[in-house]
């Protein structure tokens, strides 16, 4: 069992009144859908979605909408029935290629490290980005949105999730997630969210 599954098993109770006093999940939503431009017919794919807190909203603009996460008892939360959920983690997705038109990792990536050594934190976060990339379709789009670490409120989550809850989280800056990703042959725009997160829009070329 993964130290991301087993963390998050354990704060799953507390999850949803936290975050929705920290984050906008509309906000998020929103961006997401006017950077992604979906259509009523598309699937998509929530990575690290938790308890559906950003799913809820696109239910009714999508034919189907899938949360993957590792912590059953995070999925165990999703209250809508339309939302799809499946036991998993992003180094290994559990579709096909070219599956989904939108693929969308919100407050999550900095997550695919935890229960990881160090020495492999780098092959663990390409495994996860080129996973993500491999199920979405060729015109798709992929939207991450991650802490902004050089703005005061996403320097304390860096120091909260890796010293006294000890996740072992890998955070990036938004040079950082952008190389990463054009490292993959994808373009890359970047975009202010608010006052704790950027969030980024890739494409395949």
């Amino acid at each position: 069992i993964s130290m991301v599954c087993t963390c998050f098993d354990k704060y799953s109770f507390g999850y949803n009144a936290f975050f929705k006093i920290i984050r906008n999940d509309k906000l998020h939503f929103s961006k997401i859908k006017s950077l992604s431009d979906i259509k009523r017919t598309a699937l998509i794919l929530d990575v690290g979605g938790g308890t559906g807190l950003i799913a809820e909203f696109f239910v009714d603009d999508c034919k189907k909408i899938t949360v993957l996460d590792p912590s059953e008892k995070m999925l165990s939360k999703i209250k809508s029935c339309k939302i799809e959920n499946v036991l998993g983690d992003a180094q290994k997705i559990p579709f096909e290629n070219e599956t989904f038109d939108l693929v969308y990792c919100v407050d999550a990536s900095h997550h695919f490290t935890n229960g990881q050594k160090k020495e492999d934190y780098n092959f663990v976060i390409d495994k996860s980005i080129k996973e993500m990339l491999r199920v979405l379709k060729k015109n798709g789009s992929l939207i991450v949105a991650e802490f902004d670490i050089d703005r005061i409120w996403g320097k304390l989550g860096v120091f909260l999730e890796n010293k006294p809850m000890k996740f072992g989280s890998k955070f990036f800056s938004r040079q950082e997630l952008k190389s990463l990703f054009e490292k993959q042959n994808c373009k890359v725009e970047i975009f202010d969210l608010d006052y704790l997160c950027y969030v980024a829009k890739i494409s395949k070329k």
